[in-house]
């Protein structure tokens, strides 16, 4: 199929597709990325969580956490993903901490991912607990993004997060689901 069609079949239908057709245009002011984490077990580091670096104070236990990144494999008819755990491509070290609300934690972050490192600073907010099932927890979380090497000026992280039971790893308790978060990132370039 010509490249033109592929574009204006993309177009019309909103299909995601593979090849030259789905290329980022010329001049794209943004890097877009679909990862998957999975919270690591790891020892932590004295002080790294302190409110200093943070501009909050971390909990009392528990707030220093590792999450390794892992690409994600989407099915171009429609956008499903189809594999949650392709290869490793980075990894996020999180400081959390208490707000005046019950349900929001204060986050920050320092992430790699692949040549790049940077960090963020935002909120994870409690949607629901015991849904879709007894035993899970579903949470929303942002970043706003800083410390970004050249071309870009900052970015967004945004997750869907889904925890259960088993404090770590990918698979949950009750089985079945995908543990922890899938995240969007969204880097963005000066021009």
């Amino acid at each position: 199929m010509p490249a033109v069609v592929c574009v204006v079949l993309r177009a019309l239908l909103g299909v995601a597709m593979s090849g030259p057709a789905a290329a980022q245009p010329q001049g794209a002011r943004e890097d877009i990325y679909v990862l998957r984490s999975i919270r690591e077990p790891h020892a932590g580091i004295d002080g790294w969580c302190s409110s200093a670096k943070t501009g909050f104070a971390p909990f009392a236990t528990d707030a220093e956490r590792l999450f390794s990144f892992w690409s994600v494999v989407l099915q171009p008819e429609d956008g499903r993903v189809v594999q949650t755990r392709a290869a490793r491509v980075g990894e996020l070290r999180g400081c959390f901490g208490p707000t005046d609300e019950r349900a929001s934690q204060n986050f920050y972050a320092e992430i790699s991912l692949g040549s790049l490192s940077f960090r963020g600073s935002g909120e994870c907010v409690a949607i629901r607990t015991d849904f879709p099932e007894a035993g899970l927890f579903s949470v929303r979380c942002q970043l706003v993004l800083s410390g970004l090497p050249a071309p870009y000026v900052g970015g967004l992280l945004t997750t869907n997060t889904l925890t259960s039971q088993a404090a770590f790893g990918g698979d949950t308790k009750p089985a079945g689901y995908t543990q922890a978060s899938i995240a969007t990132i969204r880097l963005w370039k000066s021009e």
